[in-house]
């Protein structure tokens, strides 16, 4: 063992990985032979157990392309990070902050401070506060709202978001006691009204995210919600999910409530994804009434579910470009929201130059469950040939296609800017 750990092929090992874990992997190699009946030869082995500690000791998390058509993609990390906003952020996070210190008194501070002010800005909420994301957003409401009482929600929206997760689930494991309201497809005002009793603490409306219903349906709107639950002496929370800072319809979808248009309602709180259309890192914000983002920030929950650092510095750079009007500049979802249909059919006759791929009109989704049953229009590159070995051989790439009837093609518009390098030398490739 002394002699192959001391030999020159493999020193470079125990310089990269360690003796004592350099030792391990030889030691499973060596057992290894000794079943299979093998003899040693150093060149094999010094490929087996570089490819054993490479495996063993790294992440299996990959920078992907995204060319799905899906612009806030959960399974692919939901929003990108412009690099430049990711730098700034940078320099807070590499190194010390206040993050918990008060420079001023020069004593210990509070870090879920660092984000009121802006959030006072921008949504025009009495206070703030962070959590790791929006379903503990949500759930440390409930908690400090609502322990061992009921919550009213509407059967149409006891939705269930991805990996299983349902608010029902939430509102139990928030302590909280669930009180069904209506129908699945009609509730009205008058039906939280009449059930309302002396053990009821609040009102929850949950955005129906990543669907809708259609056909025979009624819903009441935020005022008139607002107003039942403040005649009855209860908070409105609004669990909004989505992170609508600013109006998406003149990119081609919906109009719908942006957050400082339904705090400006009067909902006492809402709570929203960081990582949606805010277009930032995960997190989840609580905005509102400052007395009960007090009783939050109290809650002993409150440090089982508190963001990091890291967190703190992106969010907050990425708000300030929301805040400063550069978030078509600086964050990448809204770059690709706001190129024409010209731009990306330039961008995706540049790739295919010289390829047998071709354009072809396409639809984008926006994703992350803000606009279920929406589209835009945009372009992508087909690549001819059988569509599953194709997407099975760009995934070899680390590029995510898709397969339109039964054509494999690649998104243009959720291409970001260093992405189109290793595109078009994919295509000239293939």
């Amino acid at each position: 063992m002394e002699r192959i750990l001391s030999s020159r092929t493999f020193a470079p090992l125990a310089e990269e990985f360690g003796r004592a874990r350099l030792k391990e992997a030889v030691v499973e190699h060596l057992d290894s032979l000794r079943l299979a009946r093998e003899p040693f030869d150093e060149a094999s082995a010094v490929a087996r157990v570089r490819s054993s500690l490479q495996g063993s000791t790294a992440s299996t998390l990959r920078r992907v392309i995204n060319g799905s058509g899906i612009i806030i993609h959960t399974n692919l990390g939901r929003s990108p990070i412009d690099p430049e906003l990711w730098q700034r952020a940078g320099t807070i996070a590499e190194g010390y902050s206040n993050l918990e210190f008060d420079l001023e008194e020069g004593e210990r501070g509070a870090r879920d401070e660092h984000l009121e002010s802006i959030c006072r800005t921008l949504f025009g909420c009495e206070a703030a506060l962070l959590t790791n994301n929006n379903a503990a957003a949500t759930l440390l409401l409930l908690a400090a709202v609502a322990p061992k009482r009921e919550v009213l929600v509407s059967r149409g929206e006891l939705v269930e978001i991805g990996g299983s997760f349902r608010v029902p689930d939430v509102i139990q494991q928030g302590g909280a006691k669930l009180r069904e309201v209506g129908t699945t497809n009609r509730t009205r005002g008058r039906d939280y009204t009449a059930i309302v009793k002396s053990t009821t603490a609040a009102i929850l409306r949950v955005n129906r995210s990543n669907f809708d219903i259609v056909g025979f349906t009624e819903t009441p709107t935020i005022e008139e919600l607002v107003e039942v639950a403040h005649s009855k002496k209860l908070p409105l929370l609004y669990d909004e999910g989505s992170g609508r800072v600013v109006d998406i319809s003149r990119y081609g979808f919906k109009k719908h409530d942006t957050i400082a248009e339904v705090i400006a309602k009067g909902v006492d709180v809402l709570t929203c994804s960081t990582d949606k259309l805010i277009g930032a890192t995960q997190g989840g914000l609580l905005l509102g009434r400052a007395g009960i983002i007090e009783k939050c920030r109290k809650h002993p929950l409150m440090r089982a579910l508190r963001a990091g650092k890291e967190s703190y510095a992106v969010i907050a750079e990425t708000l300030r470009a929301f805040a400063t009007e550069r978030h078509e500049q600086e964050i990448p979802i809204y770059r690709m929201l706001a190129m024409s249909i010209d731009e990306l059919r330039s961008r995706a006759q540049d790739l295919v130059r010289g390829t047998k791929a071709r354009l072809i009109d396409s639809d984008c989704a926006l994703g992350g469950g803000t606009t279920p049953t929406e589209t835009i229009a945009s372009v992508a590159i087909h690549i001819p040939g059988k569509a599953s070995e194709l997407h099975t051989r760009f995934l070899e790439k680390l590029i995510v296609g898709r397969i339109v009837e039964d054509r494999f093609t690649i998104e243009v518009r959720t291409l970001l800017d260093e992405d189109l390098a290793s595109i078009r030398s994919a295509l000239a490739t293939h």
